[in-house]
């Protein structure tokens, strides 16, 4: 419920004598201020309905609050506003030269209604949409308009292509020996999701970013690619791989637990000619703080190549103690040197979420780097160290290393000019993502799925709600945090007295359901490579004098990336454990030794760019014996094959028969243990009859909402009270009628 604790609107409600207003904006000019001339039609909005209910994957008949829920709008418009030389239809006519939205799209307009009552406390407003319009309709001989709007769901149309990264295989049958559990939860990918549609739950990428990891359970990169599923370490099975962040879950760290992986950024990490850097993170450490042997206080390094192994590359870490610093690290010749180390300050009290962030800039002619920090908003004054640095541009994609030293999250990189404006300031989240109760082996092959599919696929993995809230801020609750507010107190009472105007009561057999199968199927990265790529014919790949490139295809998304070696025949390996290829003279057959070929590995992972150099006057070929001789190997990432489990109530059973109720499949339920514990709570909720009171006439609230939970009374006829969950709601306020709602509710048992 909106505002259940205002007293004076509360009043307002109940009153005999009720004074109901309408507020109805249209943002014609598409910039937030809803300030166009034509934008406030309140005056001339004859009647508005906004419909909203929950639907999902179970059949209706079970009715429970799981799914996802849509809104609509519906207004009738009619009449003239006080300020218009003409009715309201022919002032939203596109057609005509002398109106004020001549030739102006009028759909995928942001709308937005508040309704309210006027109280002795002058008028008090409650949300009841956000969206955008989906149609107009003008009727030259009534002069009328219906405008209709949908919730912001219809504006989540970013394709999603979720990155390629699983748990080990190995990893995953072995846990006695690889404790730690690679995993993703529902909070993960819904922020991924998010996060493509300009809507941040954590702080959003910085422009140009060339890194950025979220950690909100889940180790793969938002931006960049992922290189590893990393290497770990934990020596206490109770640990968490994730803990709660300042935003959501965070990666954990610790003395019990580390996790250290490789991945690639988005694009050229340069450091000459003055470019600088913004490195950030948010970090839970303090004054005194216990590494994982494995551990040397990295949190993310970014090279110009591999790090530490080739280039340069900025470091940066924390110390037991709580040193903030960038370590510099420079390879001029075949090892890594410490050319510089950037101090910051020093974290002091016990371990508590930090904002950390670096700017870095390297003037190579000056041979200086500057550097200035940033803690928790404060930002400090600039520094600056000579050093001379070599390697000063990467390949098209930087190197990146990861670890968790300490708990960490909202990791990013990213190109800087200069100190952004407001560095440090809080980032005011703009969704509510509850935990999932899900965890993903990996993340299932999607490319350029729809938005909101993806968002419903997730959720239903578990069962959980997601939402659009009357605001337009995105909400998702899992389960438990939904079966927990439905068993929760009444927000408010309906008596026939007051508000209840009918009541009819529906109890169905229909409802039950005590067998549950569902079928699972981990999503694992294979322990033994396969050739992802390998020519048709020995032409298909000729490479002429000089640099040429081709763009190939690979069989399955993979990190198809690394060295690809060069083999004489008498060398190149008949399994697949590398990739490599054997170099020919097109012309005579004649081995070629000088020949290099390098990948680089396209953002979707599923094709890879080769660059063929080739220093001879001749045209290469790639062939033993007239046979192909050129591959890419990868450790494949692939479903399990699938599993069904059956689970019962033999108490529901015995009683009512059996009532079969079969899951649909969903690549997002990969484990056994968090299906297993979704399938149990779906039991306990389906096992007995469930009373549903379908389209409950009541006198309208603009406070109440989706899933609130009421109590309505009719003792001179069904009786009561009924204790229940809104599951639909039809609220309508019209110049004839006033304000009434129409509520469909899922009843608790009789107490």
């Amino acid at each position: 419920m909106q505002f259940p604790t205002d007293p004076v609107l509360a009043a307002a409600v109940d009153a005999a004598d009720r004074v109901p207003l309408t507020r109805l904006l249209v943002d014609w000019s598409r910039d937030g201020n809803y300030a166009h001339a034509l934008s406030d039609l309140s005056t001339v909005a004859d009647a508005v309905t906004v419909e909203r209910s929950i639907t999902g994957d179970l059949p209706p008949e079970c009715s429970l609050v799981e799914g996802y829920t849509s809104a609509t709008l519906t207004a009738a418009l009619g009449g003239q506003r006080a300020v218009d030389p003409r009715d309201i239809a022919r002032m939203l006519s596109p057609y005509r030269s002398d109106g004020p939205l001549y030739r102006q799209q009028q759909v995928d307009v942001p709308v937005r209604l508040d309704l309210g009552l006027a109280t002795t406390a002058g008028p008090r407003w409650v949300r009841q949409f956000t969206g955008t319009t989906r149609s107009l309709r003008a009727t030259a001989s009534t002069r009328t308009v219906q405008l209709d709007a949908l919730d912001p769901a219809e504006r989540l149309r970013a394709a999603v292509t979720l990155p390629v990264t699983a748990a080990s295989e190995r990893a995953e049958r072995l846990p006695a020996v690889f404790p730690y559990k690679y995993r993703f939860n529902t909070q993960w990918v819904l922020d991924y999701v998010l996060r493509r549609n300009g809507i941040y739950f954590s702080p959003p990428p910085r422009p140009g970013c060339l890194f950025a990891m979220t950690c909100h359970g889940g180790l793969a990169p938002d931006i960049g690619s992922t290189g590893s599923n990393g290497i770990t370490r934990k020596t206490n099975t109770a640990t968490p791989e994730f803990v709660p962040g300042a935003y959501g879950l965070a990666a954990n760290g610790g003395p019990t637990i580390h996790w250290w992986g490789g991945a690639r950024g988005a694009g050229v990490f340069s450091l000459g000619f003055g470019e600088a850097h913004l490195i950030e993170a948010h970090i839970k450490a303090g004054a005194s703080n216990t590494f994982n042997p494995d551990a040397d206080g990295t949190i993310v390094a970014i090279s110009t190549s591999l790090v530490k192994l080739e280039g340069t590359t900025y470091d940066l870490t924390i110390s037991t103690a709580g040193q903030l610093a960038v370590k510099v690290w420079s390879n001029p010749t075949t090892s890594p040197t410490l050319a510089a180390t950037l101090n910051g300050p020093t974290l002091t009290g016990p371990a508590a979420w930090h904002s950390v962030g670096v700017w870095v800039k390297y003037d190579h002619t000056a041979k200086t780097i500057t550097h200035r920090w940033q803690l928790d908003g404060v930002v400090g004054a600039p520094a600056t160290v000579s050093v001379t640095l070599d390697a000063l541009y990467s390949a098209p994609r930087a190197g990146v290393t990861v670890k968790t030293p300490v708990p960490v999250q909202c990791i990013q990189v990213a190109p800087a000019a200069a100190i952004p404006a407001g560095w440090g300031t809080p980032h005011v989240s703009e969704a509510d993502l509850d935990v999932g109760l899900n965890w993903m082996t990996g993340l299932p092959d999607i490319i350029s799925g729809e938005s909101w599919s993806v968002i419903k696929a997730s959720v239903a993995a578990e069962y959980g709600l997601a939402s659009f809230t009357e605001a337009g801020r995105f909400q998702f609750r899992n389960r438990d945090t939904a079966r927990t507010a439905a068993a929760g107190p009444a927000v408010k009472a309906i008596t026939a007295a007051t508000s209840l105007t009918d009541l009819e009561v529906s109890v169905a057999l229909d409802s039950v359901r005590n067998q549950i199968s569902h079928t699972h199927a981990a999503r694992l990265e294979r322990d033994e490579p396969e050739i992802v790529y390998q020519p048709t014919t020995v032409e298909e790949l000729d490479a002429p004098p000089g640099t040429t490139r081709r763009t190939v295809r690979l069989s399955s998304r993979c990190h198809a990336t690394g060295y690809i070696g060069s083999y004489t025949a008498s060398t190149y390996p008949d399994a697949t454990d590398f990739s490599g290829f054997v170099a020919t003279n097109a012309n005579t057959g004649a081995a070629v030794s000088n020949v290099t070929v390098t990948g680089l590995l396209s953002d979707d992972e599923s094709t890879v760019e080769l660059t063929f150099s080739n220093p001879n006057a001749f045209t290469v070929r790639f062939q033993i014996q007239g046979r192909p001789a050129f591959r890419l190997v990868a450790n494949p990432v692939t479903d399990d094959n699938p599993t069904r489990i059956l689970t019962t109530n033999p108490a529901s059973i015995a009683r009512y028969g059996r009532r079969v109720l079969d899951l649909p499949d969903n690549p997002f339920r990969q484990h056994p243990d968090p299906a297993n514990a979704v399938t149990a709570s779906l039991l306990a909720d389906l096992a007995d009859p469930v009373p549903i009171l379908a389209d409950v006439p009541v006198v309208g609230d603009p406070r109440v909402q989706l899933a609130d939970v009421v109590t309505l009374a009719d003792p001179t006829g069904l009786g009561g009270p009924i204790t229940g969950s809104v599951i639909a709601l039809r609220r309508t306020q019209s110049s004839e009628d006033g304000l009434a709602d129409s509520l469909t509710i899922r009843a608790r048992p009789p107490a």
